[in-house]
Protein backbone atom coordinates (compact mmCIF):
# COMPACT_ATOMS: atom_id res chain seq x y z
CA UNK A 1 0.00 0.00 0.00
CA UNK A 2 1.64 3.19 -1.23
CA UNK A 3 0.79 6.63 0.12
CA UNK A 4 -0.18 9.27 -2.42
CA UNK A 5 -0.26 13.04 -1.84
CA UNK A 6 -3.81 14.26 -2.44
CA UNK A 7 -3.38 17.88 -1.40
CA UNK A 8 -0.81 20.45 -0.27
CA UNK A 9 -1.64 23.10 2.30
CA UNK A 10 -0.17 26.40 3.45
CA UNK A 11 0.42 25.17 6.99
CA UNK A 12 0.66 21.95 8.93
CA UNK A 13 -2.44 22.96 10.93
CA UNK A 14 -4.53 23.09 7.74
CA UNK A 15 -3.19 19.71 6.64
CA UNK A 16 -3.94 18.20 10.06
CA UNK A 17 -7.49 19.61 9.95
CA UNK A 18 -8.05 17.93 6.58
CA UNK A 19 -6.52 14.69 7.90
CA UNK A 20 -9.01 14.66 10.77
CA UNK A 21 -11.89 15.30 8.35
CA UNK A 22 -10.81 12.31 6.27
CA UNK A 23 -10.49 10.08 9.32
CA UNK A 24 -14.03 11.00 10.41
CA UNK A 25 -15.15 9.65 7.02
CA UNK A 26 -13.20 6.41 7.64
CA UNK A 27 -10.25 7.24 5.36
CA UNK A 28 -6.81 6.71 6.92
CA UNK A 29 -4.58 9.69 6.20
CA UNK A 30 -1.13 10.97 7.15
CA UNK A 31 0.45 14.42 7.16
CA UNK A 32 4.00 14.86 5.86
CA UNK A 33 4.90 18.49 6.45
CA UNK A 34 2.15 20.38 4.62
CA UNK A 35 1.15 17.47 2.38
CA UNK A 36 -1.86 15.26 3.03
CA UNK A 37 -1.37 11.65 1.99
CA UNK A 38 -3.74 8.70 1.71
CA UNK A 39 -3.50 5.15 0.41
CA UNK A 40 -3.71 5.06 -3.38
CA UNK A 41 -6.94 3.04 -3.17
CA UNK A 42 -8.58 5.88 -1.18
CA UNK A 43 -7.64 8.77 -3.50
CA UNK A 44 -11.10 9.17 -5.09
CA UNK A 45 -12.93 8.98 -1.75
CA UNK A 46 -10.49 11.48 -0.22
CA UNK A 47 -10.99 13.81 -3.17
CA UNK A 48 -14.75 13.80 -2.61
CA UNK A 49 -14.33 14.62 1.09
CA UNK A 50 -11.77 17.38 0.45
CA UNK A 51 -13.97 18.92 -2.25
CA UNK A 52 -16.92 18.94 0.14
CA UNK A 53 -14.69 20.41 2.85
CA UNK A 54 -13.57 23.28 0.60
CA UNK A 55 -17.03 23.95 -0.81
CA UNK A 56 -16.49 22.67 -4.35
CA UNK A 57 -18.35 19.38 -4.02
CA UNK A 58 -19.63 18.25 -7.39
CA UNK A 59 -17.39 20.62 -9.34
CA UNK A 60 -16.24 17.79 -11.62
CA UNK A 61 -19.82 17.05 -12.60
CA UNK A 62 -20.74 20.55 -13.81
CA UNK A 63 -21.33 20.55 -17.57
CA UNK A 64 -20.28 23.47 -19.74
CA UNK A 65 -22.97 25.82 -20.94
CA UNK A 66 -25.04 24.67 -23.90
CA UNK A 67 -25.22 28.26 -25.13
CA UNK A 68 -22.24 27.75 -27.44
CA UNK A 69 -19.43 30.18 -28.11
CA UNK A 70 -20.01 33.92 -28.00
CA UNK A 71 -21.14 35.49 -31.28
CA UNK A 72 -21.02 39.18 -32.16
CA UNK A 73 -24.40 40.89 -32.49
CA UNK A 74 -26.06 40.39 -35.86
CA UNK A 75 -28.68 43.12 -35.56
CA UNK A 76 -29.15 46.40 -33.71
CA UNK A 77 -31.19 45.99 -30.51
CA UNK A 78 -32.77 49.41 -31.10
CA UNK A 79 -33.91 49.31 -34.74
CA UNK A 80 -33.19 45.71 -35.80
CA UNK A 81 -30.99 46.73 -38.74
CA UNK A 82 -28.28 44.25 -39.72
CA UNK A 83 -25.66 46.97 -40.31
CA UNK A 84 -23.73 46.64 -37.03
CA UNK A 85 -20.00 47.44 -36.72
CA UNK A 86 -17.45 47.21 -33.95
CA UNK A 87 -16.24 50.65 -32.81
CA UNK A 88 -12.54 51.30 -33.35
CA UNK A 89 -11.89 52.80 -29.91
CA UNK A 90 -8.18 52.02 -29.62
CA UNK A 91 -7.14 54.00 -32.69
CA UNK A 92 -8.76 57.14 -31.30
CA UNK A 93 -7.25 56.41 -27.88
CA UNK A 94 -3.76 56.06 -29.39
CA UNK A 95 -4.01 59.38 -31.21
CA UNK A 96 -5.36 61.07 -28.07
CA UNK A 97 -2.58 59.59 -25.92
CA UNK A 98 0.15 60.79 -28.28
CA UNK A 99 -1.23 64.33 -28.32
CA UNK A 100 -1.81 64.37 -24.54
CA UNK A 101 1.76 63.23 -23.81
CA UNK A 102 3.20 65.65 -26.37
CA UNK A 103 1.36 68.62 -24.90
CA UNK A 104 2.19 67.58 -21.33
CA UNK A 105 5.86 67.12 -22.22
CA UNK A 106 6.14 70.56 -23.86
CA UNK A 107 4.49 72.15 -20.82
CA UNK A 108 6.70 70.27 -18.29
CA UNK A 109 3.63 68.53 -16.88
CA UNK A 110 4.34 64.90 -17.68
CA UNK A 111 2.71 63.63 -14.48
CA UNK A 112 -0.53 65.40 -15.36
CA UNK A 113 -0.28 63.96 -18.86
CA UNK A 114 0.12 60.49 -17.41
CA UNK A 115 -3.04 60.91 -15.30
CA UNK A 116 -5.00 62.24 -18.26
CA UNK A 117 -4.00 59.25 -20.39
CA UNK A 118 -4.74 56.83 -17.52
CA UNK A 119 -8.23 58.33 -17.22
CA UNK A 120 -8.64 57.98 -20.98
CA UNK A 121 -7.80 54.26 -20.71
CA UNK A 122 -10.65 53.80 -18.23
CA UNK A 123 -13.07 55.75 -20.43
CA UNK A 124 -12.00 53.72 -23.47
CA UNK A 125 -12.52 50.42 -21.64
CA UNK A 126 -16.05 51.27 -20.49
CA UNK A 127 -17.17 52.92 -23.75
CA UNK A 128 -19.65 51.13 -25.98
CA UNK A 129 -18.20 48.49 -28.31
CA UNK A 130 -20.84 48.27 -31.04
CA UNK A 131 -22.55 50.88 -33.26
CA UNK A 132 -25.49 50.63 -35.64
CA UNK A 133 -24.81 52.38 -38.94
CA UNK A 134 -28.55 52.72 -39.55
CA UNK A 135 -29.72 54.53 -36.41
CA UNK A 136 -26.43 55.39 -34.65
CA UNK A 137 -27.31 53.43 -31.51
CA UNK A 138 -24.23 52.35 -29.50
CA UNK A 139 -23.96 49.61 -26.91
Amino acid sequence: MALVTVSKFHSEDEADFARRALEVEGIAAAVAGTELQVDESDVDAADVVLNRLTGVAGAEHVAPSDAGPWQPPQTCPSCGAPDVVRRQKWIAFGIFAIFAFAIAYTQDATLIGFYVVAAAVVVTLVAANWRCRNCGHTW
